[in-house]
């Protein structure tokens, strides 16, 4: 849990640099709706990957697919927004790692690897898709 704490806030600290106001709601639900999005993206990753190698199926319809995926990350965002948003946990985390962040030397190293998680599940399906195509 303390490295998801530390990716939120790494995401949570580029957002706030971008404004003038760095706990402004426009920020916070910006981190959040990343996150979410990157979360939402390993669980549909890790579906595809089950669906594709394990079990050998795909879904009937693209709109069941859609229906799932947008049920995915609607769940999720939900999920965060309560847990980020209305229990003030991104501002506890905020204030956990923001006194310790201006002496860290690995700040680009470790946006870059925050970027790189919330990345790598779209790549994969993208790698999927592309070199074991369907049927």
């Amino acid at each position: 849990m303390k490295k998801f704490d530390y990716v939120y806030f790494t995401i949570y600290h580029y957002c706030s640099r971008q404004s003038y106001f760095h706990d402004s709601l426009a920020v916070r639900l910006k981190s959040m709706y990343l996150l979410a999005l990157s979360a939402g993206g390993w669980i549909l990753c890790f579906q595809v990957l089950f669906l594709r190698f394990i079990k050998n199926a795909w879904f009937a319809s693209q709109e069941g697919s859609m229906l799932f995926a947008l049920t995915i990350y609607i769940g999720i965002t939900f999920f965060f927004h309560w847990y980020f948003i209305m229990k003030e946990v991104d501002q506890k985390i905020f204030n956990k790692y923001a006194s310790a962040w201006n002496d860290n030397p690995n700040k680009k190293r470790d946006l870059f690897l925050a970027i790189t998680a919330a990345a790598t599940p779209y790549i994969v399906m993208v790698f999927v898709k592309v070199f074991f195509p369907r049927g």
